[in-house]
């Protein structure tokens, strides 16, 4: 397979996953409230999410095409979880207790697994950018998404201690 034949994937891949949105501002505020080292396998979460959501997005892709609906519908999910999830973060205690892992890990997943950035990928990217490779596609981007997400969570983690506690409110 010749690379020039990945490159505008890979492109566009890269370029939405280092636009600031939901998964990356949970990997960033997990980041910053467990730091680096507890939070190590949270972009595996955001993998698995993506690679569940882009595989469906892309099955479904030609079922969708003709239900005028139906994107809308997803859009509209996808919009009322982001606000529910937003709506968690800023109702979250203020403490100085640090998040459990696991619960970390669920907020990863489910969030990227709603995100809006998966229907892109799943509905528009791949189909134009690797029409006849779809699965190598949803197969790529979990791991490009894993270099991105640890690249937020560093950021993440670059949050002075005093502002910690405050990492989920901010996040909000």
């Amino acid at each position: 397979m010749p690379l020039d034949t990945f490159a505008p994937f890979v492109l566009a891949s890269m370029a939405l996953l280092l636009t600031p949105g939901p998964t990356n501002t949970i990997l960033a505020a997990s980041s910053a409230a467990m730091g680096l080292r507890r939070a190590w396998m949270l972009p595996l979460a955001e993998a698995a999410g993506y690679v569940i959501a882009i595989f469906a997005f892309v099955r479904a892709s030609e079922l969708i095409a003709d239900i005028p609906i139906a994107l809308p519908a997803l859009k509209g999910v996808a919009a009322a979880w982001l606000l529910y999830s937003a709506y968690k973060l800023w109702t979250q205690p203020v403490e100085q207790r640090v998040p459990a892992v696991g619960e970390a890990i669920k907020r990863v997943f489910l969030t990227t697994l709603l995100n809006p950035k998966a229907m892109l990928v799943g509905t528009i990217i791949i189909p134009t950018a690797l029409p006849t490779q779809g699965m190598s596609g949803v197969l790529l981007f979990p791991f490009l998404s894993i270099a991105v997400g640890t690249l937020w969570m560093t950021i993440g983690s670059a949050v002075p201690s005093r502002l910690r506690p405050f990492a989920y409110k901010g996040a909000a």
